[in-house]
């Protein structure tokens, strides 16, 4: 224990060099014996640090208050308020094992994910969990089929009310969208009724968007399967639908991003591998510059206005008006790494530093920011998933399922 107070109240004077990774899981200390969380305000000039790996896929979610969630399938960590980044054995009891789509709310009192809960010829189930008890419980929408409807997104409205997006689309035989299944955004705490009305019939929803002048955009699918923007803007009696993106020849799902909802940008990979994105601006779509390489898997607006993008060739940062610059991620020797191979099986990494592919980026306020990476390895399948921050980082944790853990 005093080693890691030494360690911490070096990090916090940056007075030491950094720590260094670890290549064994880092035991998780009950609640009452944890350090004090240090506070990260300003991340402006800090560079990102390895914070987490894990053997499969991993995400990264804002949640409300500032906190910041890392999960994949069977498992999670969390950065609360703004302190690094841990993970605790309970907060993974009842967590999905499967497909983890969206998780949002405030921790611990008002948090929720959702899941494919089974995927048959059939089609998927779907679930909602809520944290409650020291554990995930089966939370489903009210008045909705528990295994039908899920939340597809989570945001925090301008005045702090917590929000989930029912996402379920359900096709009728002519392609039109069942009307039984209608979006809808639910308030997920107490408090009073929400102030926009219902929206229209026959629209899809993917993915909610709020904003600080207290207006909510709403992005899916409309009947026959075509994108949809709606806005509701403070003081309106009815949603105004936004003109969709180009379609560029061909229809393709866009995601739109944005902190001004007076100005998105929506991007999405053409049938030909081609990369498109489009800037919305006094009501009409225009295309907008990006940086050389072929299809985007992410793009994010930092509330100053700073946008972020990764693509084939890497992380991409634009301020203002100035061209894109490429933002290279220095190679990790991260914990976890296989020191063996199996008779026939490919040789392990060598030891030593590794590179990183980057997947998804997330910015925030005071200049923080997440990136989602792979480390790839000898074969394409066992490639590992990596989470870097400009948060303080005690030590990087290597993220496994409670299945295949061995210290609990």
């Amino acid at each position: 224990m005093l080693a890691r107070r030494l360690a911490l109240a070096c990090s916090l004077a940056g007075a030491c060099t950094p720590l260094q990774p670890v290549s064994e899981d880092i035991s998780e200390p009950p609640p009452s014996e944890l350090e004090p969380a240090p506070s990260d305000r300003d991340h402006t000039g800090r560079t990102l640090q390895l914070a987490a790996v894990s053997d499969d896929a991993l995400t990264v979610r804002p949640l409300a208050g500032g906190s910041v969630a890392v999960y994949g399938r069977g498992v999670l960590a969390l950065a609360l308020g703004d302190g690094p980044l841990h993970s605790e054995t309970e907060w993974r009891r009842g967590w999905p094992n499967d497909w983890v789509m969206a998780i949002g709310g405030r921790w611990p009192d008002r948090a929720f994910v959702s899941a494919v809960a089974s995927n048959t010829r059939a089609g998927s189930t779907y679930e909602v969990k809520r944290w409650r008890g020291r554990r995930w419980v089966d939370a489903p929408p009210a008045g909705a089929p528990p295994t039908l409807t899920y939340y597809s997104d989570f945001a925090v409205a301008q005045d702090g009310a917590l929000l989930g997006l029912r996402g379920q689309v359900g096709a009728m035989p002519g392609g039109d969208l069942a009307p039984s299944h209608q979006a809808a955004i639910d308030r997920l705490d107490d408090g009073p009724p929400l102030p926009w009305p219902e929206l229209p019939k026959g629209v899809g929803a993917d993915r909610l968007l709020t904003f600080g002048d207290g207006s909510v955009i709403v992005v899916g699918i409309a009947s026959a399967f075509t994108p949809s923007i709606h806005r509701w803007s403070p003081g309106a009696r009815k949603w105004t639908a936004l003109p969709p993106p180009p379609e560029h020849g061909v229809q393709v799902p866009a995601f739109v991003v944005g902190i001004d909802p007076a100005q998105l940008y929506a991007y999405r990979c053409l049938g030909d591998g081609q990369p498109a994105l489009d800037r919305l601006s006094q009501g009409t779509w225009q295309p907008f510059p990006q940086p050389e390489g072929g299809c985007i898997t992410s793009l994010a607006e930092a509330p100053d206005g700073t946008l972020w993008l990764v693509n084939d060739r890497g992380l991409h940062r634009r301020r203002g008006s100035a061209p894109w610059e490429s933002v290279p991620l220095a190679p990790v020797d991260a914990p976890g790494k296989p020191v063996a191979a199996l008779p026939g099986a490919p040789e392990p990494p060598p030891p030593g530093p590794e590179p990183l592919v980057p997947h998804q980026v997330l910015a925030l306020g005071r200049g923080e920011l997440w990136v989602v990476a792979t480390i790839r390895g000898p074969q394409p399948e066992q490639s590992r998933w990596a989470v870097l921050t400009t948060r303080t980082v005690i030590a990087p944790m290597h993220l496994r399922p409670l299945s295949e853990r061995t210290d609990h």
